[in-house]
């Protein structure tokens, strides 16, 4: 299971971009006598977390898409996120915050009509 403070998600909704972060700011100026000038350092916050369901998987209904919602409105909360792996990471909602298409169109779901979702962290 994982879990978004109070709010409980799929426990297979897919991390698409966890090895996507190299975690090392690095700057690369060239200088006017035409050297390279490298800085780097560790990087210690600001990594994606992006998770999506799909068709067949990760379907989250419309209740909990409303709480979804309701948080990614209030800009900059912190929220802790507890994966499957038991690991935990202090996260904001961040680019497009919270995606969601109906698995099967309806003019008026219900609370507990599926979703398919995909929601964007950075971790702090």
């Amino acid at each position: 299971m994982i879990q978004l403070d109070d709010i409980t998600l799929p426990e297979d909704l897919i991390w698409i971009d966890e090895y996507q972060w190299s975690g090392v700011a690095e700057q690369i100026d060239i200088m006017s006598d035409g050297a390279v000038v490298v800085q780097a350092d560790a990087q210690q916050t600001g990594r994606t977390i992006t998770l999506r369901g799909g068709d067949n998987f990760g379907w989250i209904v419309k209740n909990t898409l409303e709480q979804l919602r309701t948080l990614a409105r209030a800009a900059g909360t912190e929220m802790s996120l507890t994966l499957n792996d038991g690991s935990t990471h202090n996260v904001v909602f961040t680019g497009e915050r919270v995606k969601a298409d109906q698995v099967y169109e309806h003019s008026y779901p219900e609370d507990d009509h599926p979703y398919i979702v995909t929601l964007y962290f950075m971790e702090l």
